[in-house]
C-alpha cells in the first residue's frame, strides 16, 4: 500500500513522467539516502532524503541543500535542476527533494576505472574553477545572507567538532587527546576574518559528476553548506587531493589518476581565478585534515557500537584518524 501511495505521489509531482517507476538506491549515502527514479520511458530523476530517524538538521538537511542549489544554479555553479522539494507530510514521511538526473560519472570508490589522462586534466582544472565561481557569489545577492552566522567560521567549526568527539565512545584515549591538542593549536593559529561566502563544506572531485569530456556537470552533496571562510573549502579540496589510501579506508582518490593537476597548480589556479588572498593557507589545510580526523574518530565510535550496517572493523578507522592527525600536524608545522 505504501508503494502504491508513493508511486501515485511521484506521478503527481513529476507531470512529465510516465508511470510505473523503477526505484534503485545509489550505494553509500550514510548521511543522506539517494535513489534513481526511472519511469516507463527511461527518463530519470534523483530522489534525496534523510534516514527515517534523522529527518532534521546537520548532515540530513535536504531543505538547506535544495535552497542552496536553487540559489547558485544560475551563477556559474553546475547543480542538478530541482523539480520538487517535499516535507515530512508527503508519503515518504521525511523531507526530500527531487532533481533531474545528470549524465556522467562520479569518480569515487575502490573500483573506479580511471578516465583518459586528458579527461582528468580537464576535470581537475574545472573543479577548481567551479570552486572559485562559488566563492565569487555574494550570498546576500542570491538570498542566502541568512544561511548561517556571518563571523567566526573557524571558531564555530572547532567548537562543533570538539563537542562531537567529546561525546564519542572511547573519548579520552590517545587518539582523542591528539585531536584535542591539534584543536588547541588551531585555536591559537590566528585565522583572519574575511567577508562571508557560501561554502560547500565537503568540496572535492568525488562529490561531482564528471562528463565524458572531463567537464564538471554537477556539484553534489550541499547539505553541509553554510556561510563561512572560502579558504576552508579550498583546504578541504587540497586535503583530499593527494590523500593516501590509508587515510581513505583503502579508497584511491580520483585526483591521483594520470593527467590530474598537482596541488601547487590547484592553489595557483584558484588564486588566479579568485578575489580571495591565500595568505597563510597552511592553517586551512590543517583545519581540513583535523576535521577529517574527527570524522574518522566518530565513525570508529559508531562502528564499534554496531549501529552501522557495513561490515567494517572499527579498528580500521584508527589508521585513518592517525594519518589525518599527522597531516594536520604537518600543515601546522609548515607555517
Amino acid at each position: 500500500m505504501v508503494q502504491v501511495r508513493v508511486s501515485a505521489w511521484l506521478a503527481e509531482i513529476l507531470p512529465a513522467a510516465v508511470p510505473p517507476f523503477d526505484i534503485v538506491d545509489f550505494p553509500g549515502g550514510r548521511s543522506m539516502l539517494t535513489s534513481r527514479l526511472t519511469d516507463s520511458t527511461g527518463a530519470s530523476w534523483v530522489l534525496r532524503r534523510p534516514p527515517a530517524k534523522s529527518a532534521r538538521g546537520g548532515a540530513h538537511d535536504v531543505g538547506r541543500e535544495a535552497r542552496v542549489m536553487a540559489a547558485v544554479r544560475d551563477h556559474g555553479v553546475p547543480v542538478p535542476a530541482l523539480r520538487y522539494v517535499g516535507t515530512g507530510d508527503d508519503p515518504l514521511g521525511v523531507p526530500c527533494h527531487i532533481t533531474d538526473f545528470v549524465d556522467g560519472r562520479v569518480l569515487e570508490g575502490r573500483d573506479v576505472q580511471p578516465p583518459a589522462p586528458a579527461v582528468m586534466t580537464r576535470a581537475t582544472q574545472q573543479i577548481v574553477d567551479v570552486l572559485a565561481r562559488l566563492h565569487a557569489i555574494d550570498p546576500d545577492a542570491v538570498g542566502l545572507g541568512d544561511l548561517g552566522p556571518r563571523t567566526d567560521y573557524v571558531a564555530r567549526q572547532l567548537h562543533r567538532w570538539r563537542g562531537q568527539i567529546a561525546g564519542a565512545a572511547g573519548y579520552g584515549d590517545e587518539l582523542s587527546r591528539e585531536l584535542d591538542a591539534i584543536a588547541a593549536a588551531l585555536d591559537a593559529f590566528g585565522f583572519p576574518q574575511s567577508s562571508p561566502r557560501i561554502v560547500h563544506g565537503d568540496f572535492r572531485l568525488g562529490n561531482a559528476i564528471v562528463a565524458a569530456d572531463g567537464g564538471i556537470a554537477a556539484i553534489l552533496d550541499w547539505e553541509l553548506s553554510t556561510l563561512g571562510e572560502p579558504l576552508a573549502d579550498l583546504g578541504m579540496l587540497t586535503a583530499f587531493w593527494t590523500a593516501p589510501p590509508s587515510a581513505m579506508l583503502g579508497a584511491v582518490m580520483p585526483t591521483s589518476f594520470a593527467g590530474s593537476i598537482g596541488t601547487t597548480e590547484v592553489l595557483d589556479r584558484y588564486a588566479a581565478a579568485s578575489e580571495h588572498e591565500l595568505g597563510d593557507f597552511s592553517g586551512y589545510l590543517a583545519l581540513a585534515c583535523w576535521r577529517l580526523a574527527c570524522t574518522g574518530y566518530l565513525a570508529r565510535s559508531r562502528y564499534a557500537a554496531g549501529v552501522m550496517n557495513d561490515r567494517i572493523d572499527s579498528s580500521t578507522f584508527e589508521a585513518a584518524v592517525a594519518r589525518w592527525a599527522a597531516a594536520a600536524r604537518e600543515a601546522l608545522a609548515a607555517r
